[in-house]
C-alpha cells in the first residue's frame, strides 16, 4: 500500500520506508499510461490507441508513391499510395488487400457485400525503385541548395532520388486566408509601440562618459 506521500511506503509489518528510484519511475510510468487511456479512449481509433506508443517519427513513405508489398497475402505486387493513416502506422493501397464487407441497405445505397481495399501495416510495403524497380528502403539527404530528398538504399537499389509526389504536396485543405476575431489586424501591426527611454544616469550618478572615465582610472 502506499501513503499520501508519493516517495513513502509501508511494508508488511507496518514499517515505512521510502520508494527506491525504480519504484518511483514505474508509479509515474503507470500514472502517465493512465492519463494516455483516458484521452485516446475519447479520441483515437481502437487501431490507433494500440500503437500509439509505437508510432513512426519518419515517414518516408507518402500518398502517390508506387510500394510494393513484401508480406501477406499480395506480396510482390505493386501498387499505388491512396492514403496514409499516421496515428495507426498503416495506409491503403490502390487495388490491394481487398476484403469484404457487408453493408447494410439505406436510402439509395441497395447494400450487400462490397469488395474494398484495406489498410496495410508500414512495415510491410517497400518503396520501388525508379530505376531498377525493386523494393528498396529510402533515407534522406539535403542537396547542395538546400532541399530535402529521399534516395533508395539496399542490396538491388540504384541510389537515385525518389521525388516527392505532386499529390502528396499539394494540400488537402485550403489555407484559411479569412480575417477572425483572434488576429491582429494590420493597423495594430504596423502601429509604432517603442519609445526609447531618456538616457540614463546610471549608477556612479553620470552618464556614459563618467562611466568610461571611472573604469579607465581603475584600469591604471
Amino acid at each position: 500500500p502506499r501513503t499520501a506521500q508519493s516517495s513513502w511506503s509501508i511494508d508488511a509489518s507496518g514499517a515505512m520506508s521510502p520508494l527506491s528510484g525504480y519504484q518511483m519511475w514505474k508509479a509515474g510510468q503507470a500514472k502517465a499510461r493512465h492519463k494516455v487511456k483516458n484521452w485516446a479512449a475519447r479520441i483515437l481509433t481502437k487501431q490507433a490507441q494500440k500503437v500509439q506508443n509505437h508510432l513512426i517519427e519518419r515517414w518516408r513513405i507518402y500518398r502517390g508513391d508506387q510500394v510494393m508489398v513484401v508480406a501477406g497475402k499480395d506480396k510482390g505486387q505493386v501498387g499505388t499510395v491512396s492514403k496514409v493513416y499516421r496515428k495507426e502506422n498503416r495506409l491503403l493501397v490502390e487495388g490491394l488487400n481487398l476484403v469484404k464487407k457487408h453493408v447494410k441497405r439505406s436510402g439509395d445505397n441497395p447494400g450487400g457485400i462490397i469488395t474494398m481495399e484495406a489498410p496495410i501495416h508500414y512495415s510491410n510495403v517497400n518503396l520501388v525503385d525508379p530505376v531498377t524497380g525493386a523494393a528498396v528502403r529510402a533515407r534522406t539527404r539535403f542537396l547542395d541548395d538546400g532541399t530535402k530528398v529521399r534516395y533508395t538504399v539496399g542490396r538491388n537499389a540504384s541510389g537515385s532520388i525518389v521525388p516527392k509526389p505532386d499529390v502528396a504536396a499539394a494540400r488537402t485543405k485550403p489555407r484559411k486566408t479569412d480575417v477572425g476575431s483572434r488576429d491582429t489586424g494590420w493597423e495594430h501591426v504596423t502601429a509604432n509601440t517603442y519609445a526609447p527611454a531618456p538616457e540614463s544616469r546610471g549608477f556612479f550618478g553620470g552618464g556614459a562618459s563618467t562611466v568610461r572615465s571611472f573604469a579607465s582610472s581603475a584600469l591604471r
